[in-house]
């Protein structure tokens, strides 16, 4: 995976020194309100991610990497793609609570539309927002994805619980 730079972050593959960073994100049951129902994450799912994201990385070229600011080099969040089980392309983004509402997101996973659309040049990419989350669907609208239906989390991923998504979706063609 190239690195990928926008005007304020470095989006780039996991470092081992990431992994406490990542680590605080995970426990954190406001941060992962809306990826986890609140469930917040063990060691052992912790590493479980970061392997998933080697793999997809050696698989694919890309990964849900570790975004930090350039300015810091703090990790303050995790963006990227990852391939679902349908084959489409996932589009995600996290970002540290410390961080929230100053246009990060937008700014990290658009850097990632572009990629997509130029470099891979995908016909789709695809974000999976849990339906009460307002934040994630604004910045989907300002990426230009739009809800294609709402579905069960399995049918993207089968070790996703069975509950409901939104399946938002940007067409390239």
């Amino acid at each position: 995976m190239t690195t990928l730079e926008t005007e304020r972050l470095i989006i780039r593959p996991w470092r081992r020194e990431d992994r406490p960073a990542l680590a605080r994100m995970a426990r954190d049951a406001e941060m992962m309100r809306y990826v986890t129902r609140g469930q917040t994450w063990s060691d052992e799912a912790i590493d479980q991610m970061l392997e998933r994201q080697r793999r997809h990385l050696t698989q694919h070229g890309v990964c849900f990497g570790a975004t930090a600011l350039k300015a810091s080099g703090e990790v303050i969040g995790v963006v990227g793609m990852q391939q679902l089980d349908n084959g489409d392309f996932e589009l995600g983004w996290w970002v540290w609570k410390d961080y929230w509402g100053r246009g990060f997101a937008t700014e990290a996973a658009s850097a990632y539309v572009e990629y997509a659309r130029h470099v891979m040049g995908l016909s789709s990419l695809v974000a999976v927002i849990d339906p009460p989350n307002i934040a994630s669907k604004v910045v989907a609208a300002r990426l230009g994805l739009r809800c294609e239906r709402i579905m069960n989390a399995r049918r993207t991923i089968s070790r996703r619980d069975n509950e409901p998504i939104a399946l938002y979706r940007i067409r390239f063609q």
